[in-house]
Order: structure tokens, then C-alpha cells, then sequence
């Protein structure tokens, strides 16, 4: 069975037919094709004779007898019209990726703290004690086969390509590097809490345990330093302000962390909320920078807790109400889905419930709030700078809206792009077209480019930011380290440069200004200012400045937000 290049229909077992058609695609991985229909998701595999070759059948059989509600297991059998097993299916499920629970300013635009978190990680906990109740071994459960969904204020967790488990007769034999045991000879339940371990630390302190500067080993060598037990605990490991201080973790569980990476010890270890007894600190090394003070902070607002800044001057409290900048009036309220942009006489706020999209205008001079519907279902808004769109199943739709004596919605532009396949991040689409990526790009007042990026074929992309002529995203590859890859693009978006480097967290603390210059903080005690189109970049050193101060901008200025108060910083 190929990637569907056309609509085809299946018959699920117990459930009917079901159509599949090419815009039903997801993404393709190791063995097969992945397709989103209403509440299911379809497994193709590629290799047509593997279900009865391998004796899949036996194998969903097994694996649908897990009933757990952080396990989204298969359900049964996918057939031909003929009645050819060629795949499985389960039930569709929301969340987001557990990487980005790793990154500070991700928890601080969805207000998660560390007591969410450690409930997070314990529930994560939990699910792996029932895989192994029911004599199954997860693998290879690392970031991106956990999802995470918030209800109310708490969060859940939801592990997905269970297919890959070890069950019964059936072995695993795939892993991600980044939580391999590299000391274990065979996969055991020890090993698969080690691999717990790693993923559940990044959630706690947003870096992976084997990463930070330590002499002797070059940046990104995890699997070395996981071979000599040289983790974040080691002594002289350095560590920037942007980790999250591990003293924050339940002594018990900080105490197992250590004897498990640094050590070598290998059991079960204690519930992230288990506090019954205190174990020395683990300190986190900062790298200190000795520099003078060369930039101007100014506090902005402290009154309410800032979430949000929008690149239009408005700012989001804890609360999901809305600030504008200039005076502090408040102009409305948004959930963690909606977007602002500011449009003629004032802002167009728009957000989505139950994939009904709902949108205001607010008039800047009287703050006075009109309700505007438009016809259109959708689950995602996409907003490029001043622009915002609609995610649609025909790709996205650019909402317009014009002033005749009242404002009027209306529907602009399609620029077609695979809804269930398209990644959408700050201005900026990452698309898998049937195996092959592309950048979906708004730009200029009216125009949208589609760049193929092979660069990405094959890696996962985990944030992303763009700019004028400029994307930096923070990409994977497949032994689980951490890139950032920078296109600047020419004035028509037909051809690109691309630098990489590598980073240690999937966090990108930068902002891309209109005006084409990019601001960041990589280091402590530095702020980098670059121009991508020139490559011309300076380093301003300042004690002031640390790697936890997460950037904003608006317009062309540059903010940021310090434990939930935004600042802004200039040159003196």
C-alpha cells in the first residue's frame, strides 16, 4: 500500500467503510501512512504483505485489549474492498506534542506551572506502570509519542504509536537515541523507565539530562555522554539562566534523576509529587558573563500577569483579557487559540470554539465591540504578522475585513496546503506533503509562497518563527539532537540560504522585527542582534541580560517577559 494519490475506500473492522482521499493525509514514518478521518486515524503500511507476514492481525488484537485512558491503542483492523488487511485503526485524539511543554515560553503563553507539570509527569508515570501490568513494553516512548491536552487547570498525558510496542510474542526494536539505555543489552521495563526518565526531566527542567557544555565532550553528544554517565549533574557542567532550577523537583524523584543518569542505577522511580523526605539539592551551573550594563530596561507592566504579547502592541493576561499597549485599556478576551491584528480603526480579535470560528471588531477610539460571523469551519487560526487566516480542509483562507459604515467580514484568498499535515507555527506553515516538506509563507500585503525545503525531509520540526524574508526553526533529526536551521529567502521567496546550528533545548528565544532585523538571547549575559539578509551580526554583552528573559516585540520594538512582567530593552 503507497500514499494514497487518490480517494480510496477502506472498511474498518466493526465500524464500516470509511473514504480516504489524499487531503485526509497526516504523515508518513517508518513503515507506513498516517490519515486523519473524522474520529479516526488510519495506519497504511507501506509493505503490503506485512500484516499477514508479521502476523499484525494477532498484534492489534493485543494491543486493542489495552483500555487506558492515556493509551490511545488500536482498535482493529483496516481492509481493502477485497478484504486485504493493509493497515489498523484508532480513535483521534487532541493534544500537543510533549516537546513543547519542554520550552519556557510555551508554559508561559498556556500559564503551566511546575505543579502542573510534576502532575503531568505522574500521570505520565502511571501509564507506564499499566503498560507493564499488562506485560507490554513501550519502547521507544520519547517526546513526540507523548501528547499532552489541558483540562481546565490541569493536564493530561496520551502516548501514541503503540503499534511499535513490545506485546506478547512480539518484539521492539526501535528507538530514539536521545532515550535509549545505552548500558542495557536488551529492552526491559528498566529501560523503559529510563527513557521516563529523560522525557520527564526535560518536562521539569526543559533540558534533556545529558545536555550543557562539559570540557571533553563536543555540544550535541549525547550518546557519548550518556555511554560515561556524564549528565547535568556531573561537576563542571555549565548550564544557562533558561533551565528550569532543579530544585523544584520532588526530592525523591530529583534523588533517583541523579542515581539514574549520573550512576547508572536502574528502577522504578518514586511519583514526581512524593515529598516524604528531602535529599541534598542538585544546584543548577549557570555560566556567569562579566560584562558592563550597555542596554536600557524599562518596565512596561506588572499590574496583572502577562502571557501573551501580540506583534500589534496588545498583551494577554493569565486571565485570557486583552491590554493595548499604549493606554492598558482592556479590549476584550481571547483563549490560548485566538489572534489579534490590528485593521483599519482599531483590532479584529478572532477565536475559535468547537471549530466554529468567532471574531470582533473593536474601535480603538471608543473601544465600542462588534460580533462578526463568517460561514467557515475551521480548527486552527494562522496569523503572519498583520495578516490572518483560517485553517480549512482547502488549505488556508485569508479573513479580510472592510469598513462600509460598519465592519464587514469577508473570505480572501485560498492558498491550498494539506490541513492535517501542515504544522502551523508563529507566521510560518511546515507542510508534509506526502513525504516531501515545505514552508508555507505568508508575505508582503497580499501574496503567500509555498517553498519546498527537502533539508527538512526526514526531520521534525518543533517551533518555528518568521520574519521578513527570514524562518528560524528548531528542528530534530533522527538521533533525537537539537538544530536550529535559519532560511533567509530572496525578495520573491523562490530560492534560500541555509545555516544551521546546534542548540541544546527546542526553545527559540528570538524575534524577527519588520523592519528585518532579528534580536536574540542564546546566551547569558549576551543579546545577539542580527540581519539575516546581510548576514551582519553583533553581540552586545550585559550582565543584565539571561537566556530566561522571554523575547517579544512590537512592532519594531523589543520586549520581554521576566516571571510573568514585561519589560522592554533598548540601547543606551
Amino acid at each position: 500500500m503507497t500514499i494514497l494519490k487518490q480517494t480510496r475506500k477502506f472498511e474498518l473492522d466493526g465500524k464500516g467503510l470509511i473514504t480516504l482521499s489524499p487531503s485526509d493525509y497526516v504523515t508518513t514514518g517508518g513503515e507506513g501512512s498516517v490519515y486523519r478521518k473524522n474520529q479516526w486515524i488510519v495506519k497504511l503500511y507501506t509493505d503490503a504483505q506485512k500484516m499477514t507476514r508479521d502476523h499484525m492481525g494477532e498484534k492489534i488484537r493485543l494491543l486493542s485489549a489495552l483500555a487506558h485512558d492515556s493509551i490511545v491503542a488500536p482498535i482493529g483492523m483496516v481492509r481493502t474492498a477485497a478484504g486485504d488487511p493493509v493497515g489498523f485503526f484508532m480513535p483521534y485524539v487532541h493534544g500537543d506534542p510533549l516537546v513543547q511543554f519542554f520550552t519556557n515560553d510555551f508554559r508561559a503563553r498556556t500559564s503551566v506551572n511546575d505543579k502542573m507539570a510534576a502532575a503531568l509527569c505522574a500521570r505520565m508515570r502511571e501509564t507506564v506502570e499499566y503498560a507493564h501490568g499488562a506485560n507490554a513494553l513501550m519502547i521507544d516512548a520519547n517526546e513526540f509519542n507523548w501528547l499532552a491536552f489541558r483540562k481546565e487547570s490541569e493536564l493530561y498525558p496520551r502516548v501514541i504509536d503503540v503499534d511499535s510496542w513490545a506485546v506478547g510474542p512480539f518484539k521492539g526494536s526501535v528507538i530514539m537515541p536521545s532515550i535509549r539505555d545505552w548500558h542495557a543489552k536488551e529492552f526491559s521495563a528498566a529501560s523503559d523507565w529510563f527513557a521516563w526518565g529523560v522525557v520527564t526531566f526535560q518536562v521539569m527542567t526543559g533540558i534533556h539530562p545529558y545536555k550543557g557544555t562539559l570540557d571533553g565532550f563536543a555540544r550535541g553528544d549525547l550518546e557519548g555522554r550518556m555511554k560515561a554517565n556524564k549528565s547535568v549533574f556531573t561537576k563542571g557542567v555549565r548550564l544557562n539562566r533558561a533551565v528550569r532550577d532543579f530544585a523544584l523537583i520532588a526530592p525523591p524523584l530529583r534523588s533517583w534523576y541523579e542515581a539514574a543518569f549520573e550512576k547508572g542505577e536502574r528502577s522504578k522511580p518514586p511519583s514526581p509529587l512524593d515529598r516524604t523526605h528531602v535529599a541534598p539539592q542538585a544546584i543548577v551551573r549557570r555560566v556567569i558573563v562579566s560584562a558592563g550594563g550597555t542596554l536600557v530596561f524599562d518596565k512596561l507592566y506588572d499590574r496583572e500577569r502577562v502571557t501573551r504579547v501580540f506583534p500589534c502592541g496588545v498583551f494577554q493576561l493569565e486571565d485570557g483579557s486583552l491590554l493595548e499597549g499604549a493606554t492598558k485599556r482592556r479590549i476584550g478576551m481571547l483563549s490560548l487559540s485566538g489572534e489579534v491584528v490590528r485593521v483599519e480603526g482599531g483590532w479584529l480579535l478572532g477565536d475559535l470554539s468547537d471549530h466554529a470560528l468567532a471574531f470582533t471588531y473593536v474601535a480603538e477610539a471608543t473601544l465600542a465591540a462588534s460580533a462578526l460571523t463568517i460561514p467557515l469551519a475551521s480548527e486552527k487560526l494562522f496569523r503572519s504578522g498583520s495578516r490572518l487566516f483560517a485553517v480549512t480542509e482547502r488549505g488556508i483562507s485569508e479573513i479580510a475585513l472592510s469598513m462600509f459604515g460598519k465592519p464587514i467580514l469577508s473570505l480572501g484568498k485560498t492558498w491550498g496546503a494539506l490541513p492535517h499535515a501542515t504544522q502551523f507555527f508563529d507566521g510560518v506553515g511546515v507542510e508534509d506533503a506526502l513525504g516531501a516538506k515545505y514552508l508555507v509563507l505568508p508575505f508582503g500585503d497580499a501574496a503567500c509562497a509555498e517553498v519546498r525545503v527537502p533539508e527538512l525531509d526526514g526531520a521534525l520540526v518543533l517551533n518555528a518563527k518568521a520574519g521578513v524574508r527570514v524562518v528560524s526553526a528548531a528542528v530534530v533529526g533522527k538521533k533525537g539532537t537539537y538544530e536550529r536551521y535559519d532560511f533567509v529567502f530572496d525578495r520573491d521567496y523562490r530560492s534560500y540560504a541555509l545555516s544551521k546550528t546546534a542548540i541544546d533545548t527546542p526553545e527559540l528565544n528570538l524575534v524577527h522585527l519588520p523592519k528585518g532585523v532579528a534580536v536574540s538571547i542564546e546566551n547569558d549575559g549576551e543579546l545577539t542582534i542580527a540581519v539575516p539578509k546581510t548576514g551582519v551580526v553583533s553581540k552586545i554583552a550585559d550582565r543584565h541580560v539571561a537566556s530566561d528573559m522571554l523575547l517579544a516585540h512590537w512592532d519594531d520594538r523589543v520586549l520581554y517577559l521576566d516571571d510573568g512582567v514585561l519589560w522592554s530593552v533598548r540601547m543606551k
